[in-house]
């Protein structure tokens, strides 16, 4: 018997096809798989070395040892997906939910600059972010424009791709000139220092990192520079070996992400709190010309250390401020008191642990911000740089053929994160136009529902001639449980196989009964019977046994959740996954425990709603679909 034709049934649900940046640049790809770790350098070895698996999907800190501070937080009791888990849009804003874990495996976390041996104070948890980001910005697109100079501050100054909340380049502490000292946690020092020599955290948490350039503030996960992890998911021209260990502590430091640019431009890797994107570290060479050749964006930073007209702090002392600290930072002189120095540049105080040892170098002699060859001539690689005081240029870019402002990561030809990292002092555009939110108030559209959302897909299929076994691999959701069914002519069904369990985002399936000599095809679907306990965006823990479906109304709703009292299927009590309403009507993903509905019925998903003032009159609305237990 020959097999000439294989095919999978399969539920496909095509996505709306979208020119908005804003809606489409989120890391979505792996939102079924849920949030990692690992807890120590030990569990990461072994894992990279054998075949167990030491990653761990829940976790407690206090189970450990305290750090060298005596402290110790961060928990996760529950599952949790990673990444965005929601993405809706109105006329006017895009609404991004997210666990703010990342998707790859995060961690180990050490607070050792010398070895590490000490666990770092604090491990990540579900931060229940929402954001709302703007999806028109207005801008002026000359060079000379400049922004209001709003600081920075620290904390979340908008989001990454992946949901993960983005950080200036502050540690938030600073030198104590009357201590003689930084302030920070276990310094003895009261108070966060003098703000005058601002402490960078790359230099001085580093060693706190993980792989993927992140650690959390508590619980509160976040990159300060460069994320190569992120940037590898994304494809942005970053290499990952999965059987290199961590270890950035060692003489010879190891990460198994390495830079290697692939030759694209870099994707939008995040967006910041003023409506710009921020793209990885590569651009097209002329701001003005998309077919002129793509290289990495050279910061507009460097180090005072004599060079290019700099001063030389290592023989001037910390006795002056940069320039651009008075241009976007708000000082009024560069000129300090003796009671304003900073600690003489030593191997303890390194060139480098201040904000305030860098210089701008459009304030130096011989350097020049390149804007194409059109302004500017050829590049010249010794004296140009592309990115301004705030880490930004205006360029056009694959997003915006037309041009655009938009950040740059800034890194080393290595990969190795170059000052101002993401963000500088202050934000180039203004920063009241993003930031998080507690609710929706507005009529919003569903473009991604999260991980319950998510249709599975076929990847695979391989058929043994000799065996006749026929293997299958298809995209599926962590946690859940499937079952596949198989027909020989579309119109009956075998839906007696037992569920199997997805194993990450994936599930493997094997149909080891033998094809009939007469018939040559066969085909498949699968179908989602369970999803595991998992913790939602939103903090509630969805219970075992329940399913998720989407289910279609007509009539009067409400533009969004809040008048919702109550959502029941087959009298079970579910809850509103995804909500987005049409005209008229809605259409509504209710996750609900399926256990005791009977097999073999439709059931209706009925929503309980408040009538709007003055009446208040209770409302019910039924669907009109089913869902077949």
């Amino acid at each position: 018997m020959k097999l000439t034709l294989l095919i999978p049934v399969l539920a496909v649900i095509a996505a709306p096809a979208f020119a908005d940046p804003l809606i489409t640049t989120w890391h979505t790809k792996d939102a079924g798989k849920y949030a990692r770790i690992w807890q120590t350098i030990d569990d990461e070895t072994t894992q990279k070395t054998t075949s167990t698996t030491t990653s761990v999907t829940t976790w407690n800190r206090t189970l450990f040892p305290v750090n060298d501070a005596g402290v110790r937080a961060g928990d996760q009791t529950t599952a949790v997906y990673g990444g965005v888990q929601a993405i809706s849009y109105s006329a006017s804003y895009v609404y991004v939910r997210a666990t703010g874990l990342g998707t790859h495996t995060m961690g180990p976390w050490y607070d050792n600059n010398t070895a590490r041996n000490t666990l770092f104070a604090s491990w990540p948890g579900n931060a229940k972010l929402l954001w709302r980001f703007p999806r028109t910005v207005t801008m002026r697109s000359n060079a000379s424009y400049t922004s209001a100079k709003t600081a920075t501050a620290p904390g979340a100054c908008g989001l990454f791709a992946n949901g993960v909340p983005l950080f200036n380049t502050s540690d938030t502490f600073s030198y104590s000139n009357a201590n003689a000292g930084d302030a920070g946690p276990g310094s003895g020092i009261t108070g966060s220092g003098d703000g005058v020599w601002n402490r960078d955290a790359f230099t001085n948490e580093g060693p706190t990192f993980d792989s993927g350039n992140s650690h959390q503030a508590m619980e509160s996960h976040h990159y300060h520079a460069n994320p190569p992890a992120l940037r590898h998911l994304l494809g942005d021209s970053v290499d990952y070996n999965p059987n290199v260990v961590f270890n950035n502590h060692a003489a010879v430091k190891t990460n198994p992400y390495t830079e290697n640019f692939n030759g694209k431009h870099s994707p939008i890797i995040g967006w910041v709190k003023d409506g710009l994107p921020i793209y990885g570290p590569y651009g097209y060479s002329d701001p003005s010309d998309a077919a002129s050749s793509v290289r990495r964006m050279i910061t507009g930073y460097q180090k005072r250390d004599g060079t290019n007209g700099s001063a030389n702090l290592a023989s001037t002392g910390r006795s002056t401020r940069p320039q651009w600290s008075i241009t976007i930072g708000g000082k009024t002189g560069t000129a300090l008191t003796s009671g304003q120095y900073g600690p003489a540049v030593s191997s303890t105080f390194v060139l480098g642990r201040y904000m305030e040892d860098y210089d701008y170098k459009g304030d130096l002699t011989g350097l020049r911000r390149y804007q194409g060859l059109t302004i500017s001539g050829a590049y010249t690689a010794s004296t140009d740089y592309d990115l301004n005081e705030y880490n930004v240029r205006f360029c056009k870019t694959p997003e915006y053929p037309t041009g655009t402002w938009a950040y740059f990561i800034s890194i080393e030809a290595n990969g190795t994160p170059a000052y101002p990292y993401n963000l500088a002092w202050a934000y180039f555009g203004d920063p009241t136009v993003a930031s998080a939110v507690t609710t929706i108030s507005e009529t919003v559209t569903s473009h991604f529902g999260g991980a319950p959302a998510l249709e599975s897909a076929n990847q695979s299929i391989d058929y043994n001639t000799g065996t006749q076994n026929i293997s299958l691999v298809w995209d599926a959701i962590e946690g859940g449980s499937y079952r596949v069914d198989t027909s020989t002519n579309l119109s009956t069904w075998d839906d007696t196989a037992a569920s199997i369990s997805a194993s990450s985002n994936k599930l493997s399936t094997m149909d080891t009964t033998a094809i009939p000599t007469n018939l040559s095809r066969k085909f498949y679907r699968l179908t989602r019977t369970a999803l595991a306990p998992y913790e939602s965006v939103t903090g509630t823990v969805v219970s075992a046994g329940n399913v998720t479906h989407s289910f279609t109304f007509t009539g009067n709703l409400p533009p969004d959740t809040m008048p919702i009292t109550g959502v029941t299927v087959g009298g079970v009590t579910g809850s509103v996954t995804t909500y987005t309403k049409t005209t008229p009507g809605a259409t509504i993903i209710v996750t609900f425990d399926k256990t005791t509905l009977t097999v073999g019925q439709n059931y209706t998903a009925v929503l309980s709603v408040t009538g709007p003032p003055p009446a208040m009159t209770p409302m019910t609305f039924t669907s009109t679909n089913t869902y077949t237990r």
